[in-house]
């Protein structure tokens, strides 16, 4: 058994390291870059073929005790590198085991970006097919894997970390924000090194990873010294000291010492030449068996992805057969049966739409439990009040509500269709033009920053526009793309594959993590919070409300839609519209007895 020598306080073999998902956290200067180093020192001891994201240029040190390729930009390279490089140099290294550091100080973000999505997919496509151990240490990888953020980069970097295993593939997650790297990764790690953090929210992180008192963690973690570190597996959780790197360190903090750049190892020339010889292959334009094949491999890999998520589904199908849910009808009961009769006896239930039915029963139920409960007022005491604006009533919409319509009217949670007769004077209602027309006679400034926000919209792509319309003119609700689809009837893998990114940047729509999925609604009324702020105390409720409706005017006009002014209302018959007026609805007795 190959034995690894990383800590006097801890024995390693080599085989537990294979296919291993390693995360070392620490602030700098606490001995993160260090643990990192001695287990790449371990690894290429062992001749375990490796591949370092250099993004500082600190590692090239490595190749004092070591052969090595160091490549990319950078000041120490042996082989300088352009993105479209990168494919054929991991083909080279998983292929012949050789040990490489990706050098990225001389590149820029999306450089990076570019060359590491190129780099590991082509080392995920050969793991598939070699099956054989291999590492990969990524430095500052809240930059690559953040949290809450999603992109191809990410994602790919997630695959590699949590399902590498089965391909062989390893990788050393290396971080000196805690909070800001992707928690998946983080509470899927197989080892974790736990170095001294001292911000609240990366302490949070280890109160989520350690399985002590938040008390005792931050106690121990506080007394944590340079090189010390919280050692964390499947089998126990002590705190180690590692030893000092043995080969040159260039991340140190520097001092008024002179340090020397001791003698490097030299790359083997034939080394040299395969990296050239794939360079000038990368130039070459694919033969089309070359593409097919790199199609194949896409496909593969696509259908690999897809069989995971059917075994997810089938695993949470599963679990959800064995919940068993109570409803306690207990609170209601009478007040239900009551609810009914009311809907039957105004014969109101033919004309409620299909599959509203229960929720216009409970929405009648919590009525008038309510108003029993807060004032004891019999029925013939019920409000119909002015209905709402839609920017009040979304203030005061709660999740779970149900509500038929626009209006706030609160007779039995019935909507009626505006100007109809309730007992009170009727108001009229405000048209779309007369909207227009009073927007007009804002101050320009609000106009035109109401015109700047629909052209920023207009440049995104059809698909945004049309999510975006819909969720306007569905708002407050939300919706999974599942459904946007299906109201958009718009393929699924469409939406999927063109995630609304554009207007989440604008803050246009948020983004819900629910336990049954990513979910999206409006965030209008706060867009325009946040962005004609700058206009108060002159911008108040009333300019709020023409600015909100001005915009979902032309959200809709994109794609030839037409706010409707009384959506979803419910009109009575004529002949049962006196029901609800003068004495008839006082004279019926619904008691809670």
């Amino acid at each position: 058994m190959k034995e690894l020598n990383i800590s006097q306080d801890l024995e390693f073999s080599l085989n537990e390291l294979i296919g291993k998902c390693i995360g070392i956290l620490g602030i700098r200067g606490s001995g993160k870059s260090n643990t990192a180093g001695v287990i790449f020192e371990e690894l290429l001891k062992h001749s375990y073929p490796l591949t370092v994201v250099d993004i500082d240029g600190e590692y090239f040190g490595l190749k004092e005790e070591y052969e090595l390729l160091v490549i990319g930009q950078g000041e120490n390279v042996d082989i300088s590198i352009e993105p479209e490089d990168a494919a054929q140099v991991a083909e080279i290294s998983i292929k012949q085991s050789i040990p490489v550091v990706l050098d990225l100080s001389g590149f820029l973000k999306e450089e990076q970006r570019s060359m590491l999505k190129s780099y590991f997919t082509d080392l995920w496509n050969w793991a598939g097919k070699l099956r054989k151990p291999y590492m990969i240490g990524i430095e500052e990888s809240h930059e690559f894997i953040p949290q809450g953020k999603k992109s191809e980069l990410k994602e790919i970097i997630t695959r590699l970390a949590l399902r590498g295993r089965k391909r062989g593939l390893g990788a050393v997650i290396i971080s000196q924000r805690s909070a800001k790297v992707e928690k998946d990764v983080l509470t899927q790690a197989g080892m974790l090194f736990l170095h001294r953090v001292v911000h609240e929210a990366d302490m949070k992180v280890y109160n989520d990873l350690l399985p002590w008192s938040k008390g005792d963690v931050r106690n121990k973690v506080n007394k944590l010294d340079t090189g010390d570190c919280i050692f964390l597996d499947e089998k126990s959780t002590e705190k180690i000291y590692v030893r000092e790197r043995s080969t040159f360190h260039a991340g140190f903090t520097p001092s008024l010492d002179t340090v020397d750049t001791p003698q490097l190892k030299q790359v083997g020339e034939s080394i040299i030449e395969a990296i050239q010889d794939a360079k000038e292959k990368g130039k070459r334009k694919k033969s089309k068996v070359e593409e097919l094949r790199d199609r194949v491999a896409e496909l593969e890999d696509e259908l690999e992805q897809k069989n995971e998520q059917v075994k997810e589904l089938k695993r949470t199908a599963e679990t959800l057969g064995y919940i068993e849910v109570d409803m306690d009808n207990a609170q209601f009961p009478k007040v239900q049966k009551i609810s009914k009769a009311v809907i039957e006896s105004l014969e109101v239930a033919e004309i409620i739409k299909d599959g509203e039915k229960d929720e216009a029963f409970k929405a009648i139920a919590e009525t008038l439990a309510s108003q029993s409960e807060r004032r004891e007022k019999r029925v013939d005491m019920v409000d119909r009040s002015t209905p709402k604006s839609e920017e009040e009533e979304e203030d005061s919409y709660q999740p779970g509500d149900v509500r038929f319509s626009r209006s706030n009217s609160k007779s039995f949670g019935i909507p009626y269709k505006e100007g109809e007769e309730t007992g009170k004077k009727n108001v009229p209602s405000r048209g779309d033009g007369d909207a227009k027309e009073e927007f007009e006679e804002l101050p320009e400034p609000i106009r035109a920053r109401v015109d700047n926000i629909f052209h920023k919209v207009k440049r995104l792509n059809r698909t945004q526009q049309k999510i975006l319309a819909f969720l306007v003119d569905h708002r407050p609700y939300s919706y999974d793309m599942k459904q946007i689809s299906a109201w958009l009837k718009t393929p699924t893998g469409q939406l999927q594959s063109n995630r609304p990114n554009g207007l989440l940047d604008l803050g246009l729509i948020i983004r819900e993590n629910r336990s049954i999925g990513l979910h999206y609604r409006s965030n209008l009324k706060n867009f325009v919070d946040r962005e004609f702020a700058i206009y108060k105390p002159d911008f108040g409720s009333r300019e709020k409300h023409l600015v909100i409706a001005e915009l979902k005017r032309r959200f809709l006009s994109l794609v030839g839609k037409k706010k409707k002014q009384k959506r979803d209302s419910v009109k009575l018959p004529n002949e049962k519209s006196s029901f609800f007026s003068g004495e008839k609805l006082t004279k019926k007795d619904f008691s809670f007895q």
